[in-house]
């Protein structure tokens, strides 16, 4: 691997994992915002800046397999589809599994990510 080859991984990862941070903070306050019965207009604004984020953020989801050999990409897909098609309690139970779903395998990674910094 060239040198050129090995900075352009490290860039795709850094990348990676700042998408996956933020989708940590926002995924739970999307999932939060969306279970408002009456948002304010300012909460209905961040929900859609937060839609905006995702729908317009082109991601393939093998990327995170074959890159850091989790499924997150695919987690954080499926917890944001599955947050915004949410239309009763049984859809916000199946959102909800979703989303720790993605939380856990964001906890797994980031406390790889903790002990290869460490060392």
């Amino acid at each position: 691997m060239t040198v050129k080859q090995i900075h352009n991984v490290n860039e795709a990862l850094l990348i990676m994992r700042h998408f996956i941070d933020l989708s940590a903070r926002l995924l739970p306050f999307l999932d939060e915002l969306q279970r408002k019965r009456r948002p304010t207009p300012k909460e209905m604004v961040d929900r859609e800046r937060i839609i905006d984020v995702y729908e317009n953020y082109s991601f393939d989801t093998c990327t995170s397999e074959s890159l850091l050999d989790s499924n997150i990409l695919e987690l954080i897909q499926d917890s944001f589809s599955n947050i915004t098609a949410c239309q009763c309690s049984k859809d916000y139970n199946k959102s909800q599994r979703k989303l720790v779903r993605f939380m856990l395998e964001y906890k797994r990674l980031n406390d790889n990510w903790g002990y290869a910094t460490a060392n």
